[in-house]
């Protein structure tokens, strides 16, 4: 390891809903309601309980090692009856499709990728929420990311070497692009790439 290079190289993912709360249509008379996360883009949300997705990569070169650490945060509904009656369930999605994968080490920098899915687990129809990156960490601490995203909801990625300050890699925010919660459905709406 030369003197210019890096010991550890963190990525950090999270997805999030900037409000309280949420409206959707209900079936029935009341008004339903899903929890939000109450906050705004901030690379320390991670263990608060504020984050729809939260995912990790920390790159160690020292040993050559990818360790990786992903949670959801738990879904709130509440349900407020015509006479004032507030009904509340929780429920916490899966972790199963949040995950690194395929790491290839070369000489100078190694490759992995970093996705996520996951859906309200109180709704059985839900859409998941879903991105995909493909991240390139260099032994300098540089990193080069290319990836895909739903539109909703919020988005944000930062990296931080050797225990530094996290820096923005990117950040989407649904409410300057005005998607709402049907983005979803369907099939990832954007790309993006960065290098820090």
């Amino acid at each position: 390891m030369s003197t210019q290079d890096v010991a550890l190289v963190k990525i950090r993912g999270a997805t999030f809903i900037p409000s309280a709360w949420i409206s959707r249509p209900s079936d029935g008379d009341g008004t339903l309601e899903y929890k939000g996360d109450a906050r705004e883009f901030t690379p320390h949300a991670v263990n608060t309980g504020r984050c729809r997705v939260e995912q990790e990569a920390v790159v160690d070169f020292t040993d050559d090692s990818l360790v990786s650490y992903a949670d959801t945060g738990t879904s709130v509904e509440r349900i407020t009856d015509p006479d004032g009656t507030v009904n509340l369930r929780r429920g916490k999605a899966s972790c199963d499709d949040i995950a690194c994968t395929d790491p290839l080490w070369h000489d100078e920098y190694v490759e992995f990728d970093m996705h996520a899915s996951a859906s309200n687990p109180l709704s059985s129809h839900a859409d998941p929420v879903d991105y995909h990156l493909e991240a390139t960490v260099w032994r300098d601490g540089a990193v080069d990311i290319r990836g895909r995203h739903d539109g909703f909801p919020c988005f944000e990625f930062y990296v931080q070497t050797d225990f530094g300050d996290f820096r923005p890699l990117y950040r989407h925010d649904f409410r300057e692009t005005g998607d709402e919660p049907l983005a979803l459905a369907g099939p990832m709406d954007y790309e993006f790439e960065r290098r820090l």
